[in-house]
């Protein structure tokens, strides 16, 4: 005669470590992805897990906004793997944070303009493709992953060689320079 018994689960609840009053603002700050900006994606991605999660995991961290900001994220590239596109972000939801000289656009080139190729996002080819991120101001490049005037670009000579302003400062390459 074979016998089984269960033994009794000792696990810790799975209940986020909130108070009342926190839980209450932490649960209105997740349902955000119930809101009609996220709607678009409710048939496709149920949002409820997400919001679980989220809850969970900003009361783990103290109410910790990174921890929202991260969950929506989720949630977006989730839909985004479904088709659906929700633009989220602003400057004051989840902003994301840009360098100097640059600000955040929720599309922007795969193929940024940098001081050696400062035509790279008009030439590249046009896709529906693109990314959230930061993108260099007007009269700003890439250089070294920093957004430069364009002043501070160096040039090209004959042979297509690019040549940085401290080169051309250290040697003398104007002869060759167009």
């Amino acid at each position: 005669v074979l016998s089984c018994s269960c033994l009794p689960d000792l696990r810790e609840e799975d209940d986020p470590p909130c108070t009342a009053e926190n839980k209450q603002l932490i649960e209105r700050q997740c349902n955000v992805l119930k809101s009609d900006k996220f709607k678009v994606c409710h048939s496709l991605v149920n949002p409820d897990d997400f919001i679980e999660i989220c809850i969970y995991d900003m009361c783990q961290y103290d109410g910790m906004k990174s921890a929202l900001c991260d969950i929506v994220q989720v949630y977006v590239d989730t839909c985004k793997n479904h088709g659906i596109i929700i633009k989220w972000r602003n400057s004051t939801f989840c902003p994301l944070p840009c360098p100097s000289r640059s600000h955040y656009k929720d599309c922007v080139s795969a193929c940024p303009s940098t001081c050696s190729d400062i035509f790279a996002s008009s030439l590249c080819e046009k896709t529906e493709e693109c990314t959230e991120g930061c993108e260099c101001d007007d009269n700003y490049v890439l250089s070294n992953g920093n957004c430069v005037p364009l002043s501070s670009c160096g040039c090209r000579d004959d042979d297509n060689n690019y040549y940085e302003v401290s080169s051309l400062q250290s040697k003398s390459l104007t002869s060759k320079l167009v």
